[in-house]
C-alpha cells in the first residue's frame, strides 16, 4: 500500500553547481560562502585540486579540509562523514565538493584501468575500448556521491570546469557554432538545484534555478552583480527563520526493483485502480511523455558520446527497461566493433 503526504511548501537547502573557466573564482566563492552567518560548519572535500589553505585567511572563512587518499572510496567516506556531522548552533553545515570535473575524470580513469586489464592484445601502450558495463559502473559510483549530497540536510556547493566547445550535428560532425559545456558527468546539471556559470573572473550568471523565488527561463543567463553565495541564499529567501525543510528524496534501487519485478502478480491478479486516481495518473503520463527512442538510437548508434548522452537521458526520463537495454546493447556492439 502506498502512503501519501502533504507538501511542506518549503524548499530544501539547494545543491548549487559553480561551473567556471580556469581562475574564474569558483574556489574563492566557496571559501567566502563559509563565512556566511547562515552556515554552521563547512566541510571541504577536494578532488584533484590544491587544498585551499590560503583561503582560510579570508575574513570570516570557517572550513575544515577532508584528508583522503585520492581513491573513490576514501572520497565517498569523507562526504558521508561530512553529511552526517551535527549542526552547529542549529545552523546547517555546508558541504563543498571541489571539483566534480576531477571526480568524473577519476571514475573515467578507473574504467580505463579496468578495460586495460581485460585487453586481448599485449601492447601496454594502447588503451582498450571501455565497454558499456564499465561506463555503467562509473555512473553508478557517481550517483552514489550525488545521493550523499541529496541526503545532506544543508547546502552543498559543487564546482566544475566550464569549457567552450564546438557544437556537433545529429551525425556527430562539428559545426561552426560554439557553446559552453560543463565538464563533468553528463547528468550533473540535472542533479543540482541551481546552476551558476562563471565564464570569466567577475562575470557570474544564473542559468538554472529550481525555485519559486527566482524565475530563470530555459536558456536564460541571469546576470548576478557582486555575486556571493550568501547573497544568492538571501535572494532565495533561505535566510529567513524556518524557511527551509529537509529535502525529501527517495533513492532508486535497481537491484531491489529487479528482484521485486520477478515477484509481481499477473495483471489479472492486481487490484483494480481507484477511479479517483485517474487524474493523477494522466498528469504523471503527461509529465513523462517519452520521445521516439528508436529514432534517437538510430542516430546515435555509431557514436559513443551520443550513446552515453542518450543513455543518461533515458535514465533521467525513467524510460522502459527495454529502451535502456537496447541503448546498452548498441554501446556494447560499438565497443566490440572498435576492438
Amino acid at each position: 500500500m502506498t502512503n501519501f503526504r502533504e507538501p511542506t511548501g518549503k524548499p530544501p537547502w539547494p545543491i548549487t553547481l559553480l561551473a567556471g573557466a580556469e581562475k574564474a573564482g569558483k574556489s574563492y566563492a566557496c571559501a567566502l560562502a563559509s563565512s556566511s552567518d547562515l552556515i554552521g560548519q563547512t566541510f571541504w572535500i577536494g578532488v584533484g585540486e590544491d587544498d585551499p589553505d590560503e583561503y582560510g585567511a579570508i575574513p570570516g572563512a570557517r572550513f575544515r579540509i577532508a584528508q583522503h587518499d585520492g581513491t573513490y572510496r576514501s572520497i565517498l567516506v569523507g562526504l558521508e562523514a561530512a553529511a552526517a556531522a551535527p549542526r552547529v548552533d542549529g545552523k546547517p553545515n555546508l558541504l563543498i565538493l571541489d571539483s566534480a570535473t576531477r571526480l568524473w575524470e577519476l571514475l573515467s580513469d578507473e574504467a580505463q584501468v579496468l578495460a586495460n586489464k581485460r585487453r586481448k592484445n599485449n601492447n601496454p601502450d594502447q588503451d582498450s575500448p571501455i565497454s558499456m558495463d564499465l561506463w555503467n559502473r562509473a555512473t553508478d559510483r557517481w550517483q552514489s556521491v550525488v545521493n550523499v549530497l541529496r541526503r545532506h540536510d544543508g547546502p552543498s556547493l559543487v564546482t566544475a570546469r566550464l569549457d567552450v566547445v564546438t557544437v556537433l550535428d545529429d551525425a556527430g560532425k562539428p559545426t561552426k557554432e560554439k557553446t559552453s559545456k560543463i565538464k563533468s558527468q553528463k547528468s550533473l546539471p540535472y542533479d543540482v538545484g541551481i546552476v551558476v556559470e562563471m565564464p570569466a573572473r567577475g562575470e557570474t550568471y544564473i542559468t538554472g534555478a529550481r525555485s519559486l523565488k527566482m524565475d530563470v527561463r530555459l536558456d536564460q543567463r541571469k546576470p548576478m552583480k557582486d555575486f556571493t553565495m550568501h547573497s544568492l541564499w538571501t535572494t532565495l529567501g533561505l535566510g529567513e527563520a524556518d524557511a527551509t525543510a529537509p529535502r525529501q528524496h527517495a533513492d532508486v534501487n535497481a537491484t531491489a526493483s529487479a528482484a521485486e519485478g520477478r515477484q509481481q502478480p499477473a495483471e489479472s491478479q492486481r487490484p483494480a485502480a481507484n477511479p479517483s486516481d485517474a487524474g493523477a495518473t494522466a498528469l504523471s503520463q503527461y509529465r513523462h511523455q517519452q520521445p521516439d527512442w528508436a529514432e534517437l538510437l538510430e542516430k546515435a548508434k555509431n557514436n559513443r558520446e551520443m550513446l552515453l548522452d542518450l543513455l543518461a537521458k533515458a535514465r533521467n526520463m525513467h524510460a522502459s527497461t527495454e529502451v535502456i537495454d537496447n541503448i546498452t546493447a548498441a554501446g556494447k556492439s560499438l565497443a566490440a566493433r572498435a576492438a
